[in-house]
């Protein structure tokens, strides 16, 4: 472990900062991770790619090989880490018992100078890097055609204007100012689309043929619309319309069981007004409807005080009325022995069927005529 310790401290001491050594528990040394970059003299903006070297020495090192990855690569296609890799499994081989981390570095570094190029596609229009082509490295390490990066810049501007427009004034005040963002990884990138308005599109989006319908599109059309129905069918489609209202909400356990309370207590309730409407309802039994009837059947006992009938006011039909003795006079006429056995039991019908009022006046009248 002594010579894993020197070589730890000749790392710290020629990368510094660089470097980063992490350590266990008893202070033995873990990883080693750098970010290798390729050699460009003072001129740092020209380094288009990088990748993180982490090794970790295993026990026995350096008799026995240490493991390594190579993360986060900026610029690098697939064969170009491959190669990369494949170079450092050789430097191993080679260097088995003597220290080999610095090594290490040294060959991925030259692998990452003599191809200083971005290699890959550029995310905006999926085209790759070709030779004259202008192209852009963000402070993330991640590569763009200029003219790619320039039209994200200016959709992200105009995105931000219409939703700040949307802002009532005293939100505007308050707003974020435009950030511009890498449209790989989301991370703040400088905004340089007044530098980027002049930058010519890629060749290989140039020299692109007219886009045609071919006939394994039109299969793979039709394809894709049996998977669409298929998905469909079992539920698997969102429908934005229907779903346009909806609003995600995320509840907790206590939130759950309180809904599933109040939803009880509602579905209760339901229950319960049935069966207090039924219990008001009037029965067939009810004394309540006869007591009408008989109330509006029942007259007032007959009298022969002629004066209190005459004076009497009472209501029919909303309207206030008052008896006059035309009507009685009239009865006299019609009736020629008022006081014979007949007329006293037609008196006595009348006020059974309703003209008991009629029959008693005419009784009244007659009394002083006999």
């Amino acid at each position: 472990m002594d010579a894993l310790q020197d070589e730890v401290e000749s790392l710290e001491a020629i990368l510094m900062d660089d470097v980063c050594i992490k350590r266990t528990v008893s202070g033995d040394v873990d990883l080693i991770e750098t970010t290798v970059l390729p050699l460009t003299g003072e001129d740092d903006e020209q380094q288009y790619i990088c990748v993180t070297l982490q090794v970790q020495p295993t026990p026995g090192y350096p008799d026995v090989s240490p493991t390594f990855k190579l993360l986060r690569p900026r610029g690098l296609d697939d064969a170009r880490l491959e190669a990369i890799r494949t170079a450092c499994n050789v430097k191993i081989k080679e260097s088995l018992g003597f220290p080999v981390v610095f090594d290490l570095i040294e060959v991925v570094r030259e692998h990452l100078t003599g191809s200083n190029l971005p290699s890959g596609q550029c995310v905006v229009c999926l085209y790759g890097f070709a030779e004259g082509d202008e192209f852009t490295r963000t402070e993330c390490f991640h590569y763009l055609h200029s003219y790619c990066l320039a039209r994200h810049l200016n959709a992200l501007r105009r995105n931000y204007q219409e939703e700040f427009e949307k802002l009532p004034a005293w939100l505007q005040k308050t707003a974020d100012p435009f950030q511009a963002l890498c449209p790989v990884c989301r991370e703040h990138i400088s905004d340089e689309s007044d530098s980027l308005k002049c930058a010519m599109p890629p060749s290989e989006l140039i020299n692109a043929p007219d886009f045609k319908v071919t006939q394994e599109l039109r299969e793979m059309q039709q394809r894709m619309s049996q998977l669409y129905l298929q998905q469909k069918s079992r539920g698997a489609i969102i429908d934005v319309k229907a779903d346009s209202a909806a609003v995600i909400s995320i509840e907790t356990e206590e939130d759950v069981r309180r809904r599933r309370r109040r939803e009880e207590a509602e579905a209760a309730k339901k229950l319960e007004g049935p069966a207090k409407d039924e219990a008001l309802k009037p029965t067939s039994s009810s004394n309540f409807a006869p007591v009408v009837q008989e109330t509006h059947r029942v007259m007032p006992e007959p009298t022969n005080n002629n004066y209190q009938h005459h004076n009497r006011r009472h209501y029919r039909g909303n309207r206030r009325h008052q008896h006059h003795g035309h009507h009685h006079r009239a009865d006299r006429d019609r009736e020629p022995n008022p006081g014979s056995a007949g007329g006293s039991s037609g008196g006595s019908n009348a006020a059974t069927t309703g003209t008991g009022k009629q029959t008693k006046s005419q009784s009244a009248c007659a009394g002083p005529t006999r």
